[in-house]
Protein backbone atom coordinates (compact mmCIF):
# COMPACT_ATOMS: atom_id res chain seq x y z
CA UNK A 1 0.00 0.00 0.00
CA UNK A 2 2.18 2.59 1.14
CA UNK A 3 5.01 1.77 -2.14
CA UNK A 4 1.79 2.34 -4.42
CA UNK A 5 1.07 5.87 -3.04
CA UNK A 6 4.54 6.35 -3.20
CA UNK A 7 4.78 5.74 -7.03
CA UNK A 8 1.89 7.57 -8.00
CA UNK A 9 3.63 10.44 -6.04
CA UNK A 10 6.54 10.03 -7.15
CA UNK A 11 5.58 9.64 -10.96
CA UNK A 12 4.62 12.72 -11.99
CA UNK A 13 8.82 13.99 -10.86
CA UNK A 14 10.30 10.89 -12.85
CA UNK A 15 12.35 12.03 -15.08
CA UNK A 16 15.32 9.24 -15.83
CA UNK A 17 14.58 5.71 -17.86
CA UNK A 18 16.07 4.03 -14.80
CA UNK A 19 13.34 5.41 -12.53
CA UNK A 20 10.95 4.60 -15.22
CA UNK A 21 11.96 1.33 -15.39
CA UNK A 22 11.68 1.03 -11.70
CA UNK A 23 8.00 2.13 -11.65
CA UNK A 24 7.02 0.46 -14.25
CA UNK A 25 8.15 -3.03 -12.82
CA UNK A 26 6.85 -2.16 -9.81
CA UNK A 27 3.02 -1.61 -11.32
CA UNK A 28 3.11 -4.96 -13.18
CA UNK A 29 4.63 -6.62 -9.83
CA UNK A 30 1.58 -5.29 -8.36
CA UNK A 31 -0.52 -6.00 -11.05
CA UNK A 32 0.59 -9.65 -11.25
CA UNK A 33 -1.03 -9.77 -7.40
CA UNK A 34 -4.67 -10.93 -7.65
CA UNK A 35 -4.83 -10.72 -4.02
CA UNK A 36 -4.04 -6.84 -4.34
CA UNK A 37 -7.02 -6.18 -6.38
CA UNK A 38 -7.85 -3.37 -4.56
CA UNK A 39 -4.12 -1.54 -5.22
CA UNK A 40 -4.78 -2.35 -9.31
CA UNK A 41 -6.38 0.81 -9.53
CA UNK A 42 -2.92 2.66 -8.21
CA UNK A 43 -0.83 0.26 -11.01
CA UNK A 44 -2.79 0.98 -13.59
CA UNK A 45 -2.31 4.76 -12.98
CA UNK A 46 1.51 4.29 -13.17
CA UNK A 47 1.20 2.21 -16.27
CA UNK A 48 -1.21 4.74 -18.01
CA UNK A 49 1.11 7.04 -17.03
CA UNK A 50 3.75 5.95 -18.94
CA UNK A 51 3.86 6.66 -22.58
CA UNK A 52 6.04 2.57 -23.32
CA UNK A 53 2.90 0.90 -21.48
CA UNK A 54 -0.13 3.71 -21.91
CA UNK A 55 -1.34 1.45 -25.00
CA UNK A 56 -1.59 -2.02 -23.63
CA UNK A 57 -3.23 -0.97 -20.16
CA UNK A 58 -5.51 1.86 -20.64
CA UNK A 59 -8.94 -0.24 -21.78
CA UNK A 60 -7.96 -1.64 -18.17
CA UNK A 61 -7.63 1.61 -16.56
CA UNK A 62 -10.49 3.04 -18.78
CA UNK A 63 -12.48 0.18 -17.25
CA UNK A 64 -11.79 0.88 -13.93
CA UNK A 65 -12.48 4.70 -14.34
CA UNK A 66 -15.73 3.96 -15.30
CA UNK A 67 -16.28 1.80 -12.48
CA UNK A 68 -15.32 4.78 -10.32
CA UNK A 69 -12.02 3.34 -8.70
CA UNK A 70 -11.05 6.00 -6.39
CA UNK A 71 -7.32 5.33 -7.85
CA UNK A 72 -8.16 6.25 -11.33
CA UNK A 73 -9.08 10.04 -11.20
CA UNK A 74 -9.56 12.09 -14.25
CA UNK A 75 -5.91 13.63 -14.02
CA UNK A 76 -4.40 10.15 -14.37
CA UNK A 77 -6.09 10.36 -17.43
CA UNK A 78 -5.18 13.59 -18.65
CA UNK A 79 -1.87 12.65 -20.33
CA UNK A 80 -3.46 10.10 -22.69
CA UNK A 81 -5.65 12.54 -24.32
CA UNK A 82 -3.13 13.43 -26.27
CA UNK A 83 -2.38 10.05 -27.73
CA UNK A 84 -5.49 8.06 -27.20
CA UNK A 85 -8.44 10.63 -28.25
CA UNK A 86 -10.91 8.45 -28.44
CA UNK A 87 -11.50 6.54 -25.96
CA UNK A 88 -10.38 8.88 -23.16
CA UNK A 89 -12.94 11.74 -24.58
CA UNK A 90 -15.60 9.06 -24.28
CA UNK A 91 -14.99 8.04 -20.63
CA UNK A 92 -14.89 11.55 -20.04
CA UNK A 93 -18.21 12.12 -21.74
CA UNK A 94 -19.80 9.48 -19.61
CA UNK A 95 -18.68 10.52 -16.52
CA UNK A 96 -20.40 14.44 -17.47
CA UNK A 97 -23.80 12.86 -17.22
CA UNK A 98 -22.69 11.06 -13.99
CA UNK A 99 -24.06 12.91 -10.79
CA UNK A 100 -21.72 14.31 -8.05
CA UNK A 101 -18.32 15.70 -7.90
CA UNK A 102 -17.41 13.57 -11.16
CA UNK A 103 -18.37 15.81 -13.60
CA UNK A 104 -16.36 18.85 -12.19
CA UNK A 105 -13.73 16.82 -11.57
CA UNK A 106 -13.68 16.21 -15.22
CA UNK A 107 -14.04 19.90 -16.55
CA UNK A 108 -11.22 20.89 -14.34
CA UNK A 109 -9.43 18.56 -16.17
CA UNK A 110 -10.29 19.56 -19.37
CA UNK A 111 -10.00 23.33 -18.90
CA UNK A 112 -6.02 22.56 -19.40
CA UNK A 113 -6.66 21.50 -22.93
CA UNK A 114 -5.44 24.39 -25.03
CA UNK A 115 -4.57 22.38 -28.61
CA UNK A 116 -7.03 23.64 -30.92
CA UNK A 117 -8.47 20.96 -32.26
CA UNK A 118 -8.54 18.99 -29.08
CA UNK A 119 -10.11 22.60 -27.70
CA UNK A 120 -13.11 22.02 -29.95
CA UNK A 121 -14.11 19.01 -29.12
CA UNK A 122 -13.65 19.75 -25.25
CA UNK A 123 -16.03 22.96 -25.41
CA UNK A 124 -19.05 20.66 -27.15
CA UNK A 125 -18.52 17.93 -24.19
CA UNK A 126 -18.90 20.82 -21.53
CA UNK A 127 -22.33 22.62 -23.91
CA UNK A 128 -23.73 18.82 -24.24
CA UNK A 129 -22.98 18.50 -20.08
CA UNK A 130 -24.90 21.51 -19.43
CA UNK A 131 -27.93 21.13 -22.19
CA UNK A 132 -28.20 17.59 -20.19
CA UNK A 133 -27.43 18.83 -16.62
CA UNK A 134 -28.21 22.56 -16.23
CA UNK A 135 -27.51 22.27 -12.55
CA UNK A 136 -24.04 21.41 -13.80
CA UNK A 137 -23.63 25.03 -15.07
CA UNK A 138 -21.00 25.85 -12.17
CA UNK A 139 -19.01 23.67 -13.60
CA UNK A 140 -19.31 24.93 -17.21
CA UNK A 141 -18.66 28.40 -15.06
CA UNK A 142 -15.41 27.11 -13.75
CA UNK A 143 -14.33 25.57 -17.19
CA UNK A 144 -14.89 29.27 -18.91
CA UNK A 145 -13.38 31.50 -15.79
CA UNK A 146 -9.86 29.10 -16.54
CA UNK A 147 -10.16 29.38 -19.92
CA UNK A 148 -10.43 32.79 -20.27
CA UNK A 149 -7.12 33.44 -18.44
CA UNK A 150 -5.47 31.59 -21.86
CA UNK A 151 -6.24 35.32 -23.51
CA UNK A 152 -6.62 35.42 -27.40
CA UNK A 153 -5.26 32.32 -28.07
CA UNK A 154 -8.77 30.52 -26.19
CA UNK A 155 -11.14 33.19 -28.15
CA UNK A 156 -11.65 31.02 -31.21
CA UNK A 157 -13.37 27.88 -29.14
CA UNK A 158 -14.36 29.59 -25.82
CA UNK A 159 -16.15 32.50 -27.71
CA UNK A 160 -18.64 30.25 -29.99
CA UNK A 161 -19.39 27.87 -26.80
CA UNK A 162 -20.10 31.36 -24.17
CA UNK A 163 -22.09 32.97 -27.02
CA UNK A 164 -24.69 29.95 -27.44
CA UNK A 165 -24.67 29.13 -23.92
CA UNK A 166 -26.04 32.80 -22.94
CA UNK A 167 -28.26 33.65 -25.94
CA UNK A 168 -30.25 30.14 -25.68
CA UNK A 169 -29.66 28.81 -22.06
CA UNK A 170 -31.71 28.89 -19.02
CA UNK A 171 -31.69 31.73 -16.30
CA UNK A 172 -29.81 28.71 -13.88
CA UNK A 173 -26.55 29.05 -16.47
CA UNK A 174 -26.91 32.43 -17.39
CA UNK A 175 -26.78 33.08 -13.39
CA UNK A 176 -23.36 30.93 -12.95
CA UNK A 177 -21.64 32.90 -16.36
CA UNK A 178 -22.50 36.46 -15.15
CA UNK A 179 -19.91 36.52 -11.78
CA UNK A 180 -17.14 35.04 -14.36
CA UNK A 181 -18.05 37.84 -17.21
CA UNK A 182 -17.98 40.69 -14.59
CA UNK A 183 -15.09 39.77 -12.88
CA UNK A 184 -12.40 42.15 -13.62
CA UNK A 185 -9.93 39.10 -14.56
CA UNK A 186 -6.47 39.93 -15.36
CA UNK A 187 -4.98 41.78 -18.57
CA UNK A 188 -5.18 38.56 -20.94
CA UNK A 189 -8.58 37.46 -20.00
CA UNK A 190 -10.22 41.24 -19.59
CA UNK A 191 -11.17 41.97 -23.47
CA UNK A 192 -12.72 38.37 -23.93
CA UNK A 193 -14.64 38.98 -20.31
CA UNK A 194 -15.87 42.29 -20.82
CA UNK A 195 -17.03 41.03 -24.79
CA UNK A 196 -18.92 37.91 -23.54
CA UNK A 197 -20.28 40.40 -20.41
CA UNK A 198 -21.77 42.77 -23.21
CA UNK A 199 -23.69 39.69 -25.36
CA UNK A 200 -25.60 39.06 -21.78
CA UNK A 201 -26.31 42.22 -21.17
CA UNK A 202 -27.83 42.40 -24.38
CA UNK A 203 -29.25 39.19 -23.45
CA UNK A 204 -31.15 40.37 -20.61
CA UNK A 205 -32.22 43.35 -22.42
CA UNK A 206 -33.46 42.07 -25.70
CA UNK A 207 -33.65 38.41 -24.96
CA UNK A 208 -36.82 36.76 -26.78
CA UNK A 209 -37.32 34.41 -23.79
CA UNK A 210 -37.78 34.30 -20.02
CA UNK A 211 -36.37 37.50 -17.77
CA UNK A 212 -34.90 36.32 -14.65
CA UNK A 213 -34.16 39.14 -12.05
CA UNK A 214 -31.69 36.61 -10.26
CA UNK A 215 -29.08 36.87 -13.31
CA UNK A 216 -29.00 40.33 -12.53
CA UNK A 217 -28.92 40.07 -9.26
CA UNK A 218 -25.86 37.59 -9.49
CA UNK A 219 -24.20 40.23 -11.96
CA UNK A 220 -25.02 43.17 -9.60
CA UNK A 221 -23.19 41.51 -6.70
CA UNK A 222 -20.18 40.13 -9.34
CA UNK A 223 -19.84 43.77 -10.03
CA UNK A 224 -19.84 45.16 -6.15
CA UNK A 225 -17.22 42.19 -5.09
CA UNK A 226 -14.93 43.43 -7.68
CA UNK A 227 -15.37 47.13 -7.74
CA UNK A 228 -11.83 47.53 -5.92
CA UNK A 229 -9.98 45.23 -9.31
CA UNK A 230 -11.75 47.56 -11.87
CA UNK A 231 -11.72 51.18 -12.91
CA UNK A 232 -14.68 53.29 -11.28
CA UNK A 233 -15.72 54.35 -14.78
CA UNK A 234 -16.28 51.25 -15.62
CA UNK A 235 -18.30 49.78 -12.69
CA UNK A 236 -20.63 53.04 -12.23
CA UNK A 237 -21.61 51.94 -15.78
CA UNK A 238 -22.30 48.49 -15.48
CA UNK A 239 -24.35 49.31 -12.29
CA UNK A 240 -26.20 51.83 -13.39
CA UNK A 241 -27.10 49.69 -17.02
CA UNK A 242 -27.91 46.44 -14.19
CA UNK A 243 -30.21 49.16 -12.38
CA UNK A 244 -32.43 50.26 -15.82
CA UNK A 245 -32.48 46.35 -16.24
CA UNK A 246 -33.93 45.24 -13.07
CA UNK A 247 -36.50 48.33 -12.92
CA UNK A 248 -38.52 47.74 -15.74
CA UNK A 249 -40.88 46.18 -13.23
CA UNK A 250 -41.77 47.16 -9.88
CA UNK A 251 -40.86 44.36 -8.30
CA UNK A 252 -37.49 44.17 -10.17
CA UNK A 253 -36.94 47.69 -9.04
CA UNK A 254 -37.33 47.39 -5.20
CA UNK A 255 -34.91 44.33 -5.69
CA UNK A 256 -32.20 46.54 -6.97
CA UNK A 257 -32.67 49.14 -4.34
CA UNK A 258 -32.40 46.59 -1.44
CA UNK A 259 -29.51 44.89 -3.47
CA UNK A 260 -27.69 47.77 -3.56
CA UNK A 261 -28.02 49.04 -0.22
CA UNK A 262 -27.00 45.94 1.02
CA UNK A 263 -23.62 45.68 -1.06
CA UNK A 264 -22.67 49.51 -0.62
CA UNK A 265 -23.09 48.22 3.32
CA UNK A 266 -20.94 45.19 3.10
CA UNK A 267 -18.20 46.22 0.63
CA UNK A 268 -16.83 49.65 1.67
CA UNK A 269 -14.75 50.35 -1.57
CA UNK A 270 -18.27 49.93 -3.35
CA UNK A 271 -20.30 51.82 -0.87
CA UNK A 272 -17.89 54.47 -0.78
CA UNK A 273 -18.52 54.77 -5.15
CA UNK A 274 -22.07 54.27 -4.90
CA UNK A 275 -22.66 57.25 -2.02
CA UNK A 276 -20.48 59.46 -4.65
CA UNK A 277 -22.28 58.65 -7.70
CA UNK A 278 -25.68 59.69 -6.17
CA UNK A 279 -24.15 62.80 -4.51
CA UNK A 280 -22.63 64.04 -8.06
CA UNK A 281 -25.40 63.22 -10.13
CA UNK A 282 -28.17 62.74 -8.30
CA UNK A 283 -30.60 63.26 -11.61
CA UNK A 284 -29.04 60.30 -13.49
CA UNK A 285 -29.47 57.79 -10.67
CA UNK A 286 -32.71 58.95 -9.38
CA UNK A 287 -34.37 57.03 -12.52
CA UNK A 288 -32.72 53.82 -10.92
CA UNK A 289 -32.75 54.08 -7.11
CA UNK A 290 -35.48 55.10 -5.20
CA UNK A 291 -36.21 58.09 -2.88
CA UNK A 292 -35.68 55.83 -0.04
CA UNK A 293 -32.80 53.33 -1.17
CA UNK A 294 -30.91 56.86 -2.09
CA UNK A 295 -32.06 58.72 1.50
CA UNK A 296 -29.94 55.17 3.37
CA UNK A 297 -27.16 55.66 0.90
CA UNK A 298 -26.29 58.75 1.28
CA UNK A 299 -26.73 59.01 4.94
CA UNK A 300 -23.65 57.24 4.84
CA UNK A 301 -22.65 53.57 6.46
CA UNK A 302 -25.32 52.74 8.55
CA UNK A 303 -23.84 52.25 12.51
CA UNK A 304 -23.20 48.37 13.26
CA UNK A 305 -24.59 47.62 9.87
CA UNK A 306 -27.83 47.27 10.88
CA UNK A 307 -30.79 47.91 8.50
CA UNK A 308 -32.34 51.56 8.37
CA UNK A 309 -35.74 52.21 9.01
CA UNK A 310 -37.90 50.76 6.99
CA UNK A 311 -35.39 48.19 5.38
CA UNK A 312 -36.90 45.03 5.68
CA UNK A 313 -36.13 41.54 3.62
CA UNK A 314 -39.06 41.14 1.31
CA UNK A 315 -39.79 36.88 2.14
CA UNK A 316 -41.13 36.56 -1.38
CA UNK A 317 -37.27 37.96 -2.94
CA UNK A 318 -36.30 35.47 -5.41
CA UNK A 319 -32.93 36.67 -3.96
CA UNK A 320 -33.53 36.49 -0.52
CA UNK A 321 -31.67 39.59 0.41
CA UNK A 322 -31.47 39.19 4.73
CA UNK A 323 -28.56 40.39 6.42
CA UNK A 324 -27.01 36.80 6.55
CA UNK A 325 -26.60 37.15 2.55
CA UNK A 326 -23.28 38.26 2.12
CA UNK A 327 -22.66 40.60 -1.58
CA UNK A 328 -20.38 37.95 -2.51
CA UNK A 329 -22.39 35.22 -1.68
CA UNK A 330 -21.95 32.49 -4.53
CA UNK A 331 -18.82 34.32 -6.22
CA UNK A 332 -15.88 31.48 -6.70
CA UNK A 333 -12.52 32.61 -6.69
CA UNK A 334 -11.81 33.20 -9.72
CA UNK A 335 -9.02 31.14 -11.87
CA UNK A 336 -6.46 34.08 -12.08
CA UNK A 337 -6.40 34.11 -8.58
CA UNK A 338 -5.27 30.64 -8.42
Amino acid sequence: MAAAAYGLRTAPHVVTDADRELLRFSALVLLARPAEGALHGTALALLVRDPDTRGKYLPQALARFAASDPHLPPSVLAPALATHTEPVLAAFRARLYEPGEGPGEVLRILAEVSVTPLARRVTSLVREHVEHRPEGAENAALFVDRRLEDGPAARSVLLPLVVDLLRTGPAQVRRALAPVLADPGTPLSRPLRQELLEVLMEREEYGPYERDVTVLDALLRAVAAGAAERTEARTRDLVHRTGLLMARTPEGAAFFDRRLTQLAREVPVFGDQVRGWLKSAPAQWAVVVGPSARIRLTAGREKGGGRGHGDTADPSDPAGVTPGDPADAGRRQPAWHS
